[in-house]
């Protein structure tokens, strides 16, 4: 029986699958809570991380951009930690899947470490929190301290490690070398454009024919600004904003195309095996007799015990109703 639970949980328990598309973050902040990146920092508190929380869910966010490395800066350190499982988890309860920002921009000590120590890194990142993430972003501006062949030599060391996409980001301007590997493009448009020529650069990085998120064109994720540039990245096709939008429809993909896990579309033969296997159990080692009733379009399993003066049953039948009787003999 202990091998039957663990078989349903693994089939019926498991996280639902990442989705990327039509994510909606706020990660700049400027004038008000600060940059959602500091979230997993020991310089910040509880009481900050709840401002934070609270300020993203009132922009309609549905995921928050997360560093797992920084060094000393107004961002405050990030280095790994053994409590940030539950800090991810609780950020998945109130509704925020974290994206997680493997390396900071402006950190000299860290981007001189060799490439192996920062594939360690995010290898390590991966196996701690797989299924608590939905994207995994090399690096904040990460052609600020590294070549298109080391990006594209980290995204290729990562992709293998994961189903969850792999994205770049670098600072404004397209350098088609640096996303060569790419899965997802988070694109930095630069700020203080006119809507013409961020219209421009959002229509270059949907020319490369990767799925783009813009993530990041300005300083207040909730001006007018802001909200207004976001939507028109969705209007042009961008999967995702990063930097606030006002409209809800953003590159999700219809539901209907996407394909079923196995396990749910075989979930009707799997109860009946599994009750099959659980009814076996349960005769051999209790000596209980079991019934079956079964036509070509239904069935109904059954257990019945006597006792001296009453006799228990439970069956279960194909549209999910579970029957208990008790019959007491006077």
């Amino acid at each position: 029986m202990p091998f039957l639970l663990a078989f349903f949980i693994t089939l019926f328990g498991a996280n639902a699958l990442a989705d990327i598309y039509g994510s909606r973050a706020s990660f700049l902040l400027m004038d008000t809570a600060g940059m959602s990146l500091s979230y997993l920092s020991d310089n910040v508190d509880d009481a900050w991380r709840r401002r934070m929380e609270n300020a993203l869910l009132a922009n309609g966010d549905t995921h928050i951009y997360i560093y797992t490395q920084n060094e000393g800066d107004d961002l405050g350190d990030v280095s790994p930690k053994p409590n940030w499982e539950a800090r991810l988890d609780r950020l998945n309860s109130i509704g925020l899947r974290p994206m997680l920002w493997l390396m900071a921009d402006d950190s000299p000590s860290l981007a001189g470490r060799p490439l192996s120590a920062h594939m360690a890194h995010n290898a390590e990142m991966v196996r701690r929190f797989d299924d608590k993430v939905d994207a995994y972003i090399i690096g904040l501006e990460s052609d600020e301290y590294w070549d298109a062949t080391s990006v594209t030599a980290l995204v290729n060391h990562l992709k293998p490690l994961t189903d969850k996409p792999v994205g770049v980001h670098l600072t404004p301007g397209i350098k088609p070398a640096h996303y060569a590997a790419a899965e997802v493009i988070f694109l930095q448009t630069g700020f203080n454009l006119n809507e013409a020529q961020f219209r421009q650069r959002v229509a270059e990085a949907l020319a490369l024919g990767l799925p783009v998120i813009v993530a990041e064109y300005d300083l207040q994720s909730d001006s007018n600004l802001s909200r207004r540039y976001g939507d028109i990245a969705c209007e042009m096709g961008a999967i995702g904003t990063g930097n606030g939008r006002s409209v809800t429809k953003c590159g999700q993909r219809e539901q209907a195309a996407k394909k079923k896990p196995w396990y749910q579309e075989y979930e009707t033969e799997i109860v009946v095996v599994g009750i099959a296997m659980a009814s076996a159990y349960v005769v051999y080692r209790w000596d209980i007799p079991l019934t079956i009733n079964a036509t070509e379009s239904n069935y109904q399993i059954g257990l019945s015990k006597d006792f001296e003066e009453s006799s228990v049953g439970v069956s279960y039948r194909d549209d999910g109703a579970v029957m208990g009787t008790i019959q007491i003999r006077f």
